[in-house]
């Protein structure tokens, strides 16, 4: 497999996810159904469970592309998951796609292409202090912000717990490279590695804090910093804990990424 045959792939892979989020969202209803006192439909539990199993697959085309790709390249490709979501919801949800984010979308296209025109072949090197360095610094800023987040205001609150949880998200790139260097493709052998437990610990982490700073944040501040953090933080730590070579034209198109992500949140 080439390179941009790699950078496809992850591509992809986001799609899926972004078409599990659209399909979830169309036929959630379902799930209160009973409650509302209304017949649930075999056509929307489908429709849902499809979603869903869309979703869980991204991480196989994760994997597949970190086989030629560094994960500076593939945490980057994740940014295109809030243009398809917009996309995709246009189709299938019907939703209005707002003129004003047109040029951000453009803006992001580009600068997913910048990233994968420089690309960057997989780190044969694996820097085990710098990966658990770059872990616990979102994971103990995380458990600082929960900590204060009652005397904050709700804008401090959103961006803080927003960026921890997008960090945190993110960083699961990085642990899947972690097995993936560790324990190649002996999935059983994954069992009795600590990347598994930390991949698991960060995406159950991620949503959680998520949830907490939807519920006493603002949105306005919550997805920018999330999704900008989703892309940032695994982009840069990648330089430290794989060891790969600096590229001014990845910087940009990091920057590109992260600077649309907010801009279409917003």
């Amino acid at each position: 497999m080439t390179s941009l045959a790699a950078y496809f792939l992850a591509l992809f892979g986001n799609f899926l996810l972004s078409l599990g989020f659209s399909l979830q969202k169309k036929y959630v209803s379902w799930l209160s159904a009973k409650r509302r006192g209304v017949r649930i439909k075999r056509g929307e539990i489908i429709g849902w469970l499809s979603g869903f199993t869309l979703m869980n697959l991204q991480p196989i085309f994760n994997y597949l592309a970190l086989g030629k790709l560094a994960p500076n390249i593939v945490a980057a490709i994740g940014g295109s998951n809030i243009v398809f979501t917009i996309i995709l919801s246009y189709f299938l949800l019907g939703e209005r796609i707002p003129a004003g984010k047109i040029p951000w979308i453009a803006l992001m296209a580009g600068s997913l292409a910048l990233a994968g025109f420089v690309g960057q072949e997989s780190s044969k090197q694996f820097q085990v202090e710098a990966f658990w360095t770059a872990f616990f610094i979102p994971t103990g800023f995380a458990m600082l912000v929960l900590l204060a987040n009652r005397k904050m205001t709700p804008a401090q609150v959103g961006i803080f717990l927003g960026s921890a949880a997008g960090a945190l998200g993110g960083f699961m790139v990085l642990a899947l490279e972690a097995l993936r260097m560790t324990r190649g493709s002996d999935f059983m052998s994954w069992i009795f590695s600590p990347y598994l437990y930390v991949y698991i610990f960060c995406g159950i982490s991620s949503f959680s804090i998520k949830q907490v700073a939807f519920e006493r944040g603002r949105m306005a501040a919550v997805a920018p910093s999330f999704y900008g953090l989703l892309v940032l933080y695994p982009s840069i730590a990648t330089y430290f804990v794989s060891s790969v070579p600096l590229h001014p034209q990845q910087i940009l198109a990091f920057l590109g990424i992260s600077v649309s992500i907010i801009l279409i949140s917003l």
